[in-house]
């Protein structure tokens, strides 16, 4: 298994994640054709999908590496929306 199916089945298991790290999600949305975007507000994140154009953003979590329960819901939806995951 690839790391790219690794982190798509920790991340889309049956419960939901409470350790899902910022770095992991670099890492899965860059093997998802996403590119992470720069300039924005604060601590705001955006991946563009590049097949697609389409762009997920969010604030990053902070002070912690761990992502919200939100986030890694947003996450799994544009992952699915983009056809990078198939159920």
């Amino acid at each position: 298994m690839g790391k790219k199916e690794k982190l798509l089945a920790k991340l889309f298991s049956n419960k939901l994640p409470r350790d899902f790290t910022k770095q992991e999600l670099d890492t899965l949305m860059q093997l998802c054709n996403c590119e992470k975007q720069y300039g924005g507000r604060g601590s705001s994140v955006a991946y563009g999908h590049t097949p697609t154009g389409r762009v997920l953003q969010f604030d990053a979590p902070h002070p912690g590496n761990e992502l919200y329960p939100y986030q890694v819901k947003m996450v799994k939806n544009f992952l699915i929306d983009t056809k990078e995951y198939k159920r």
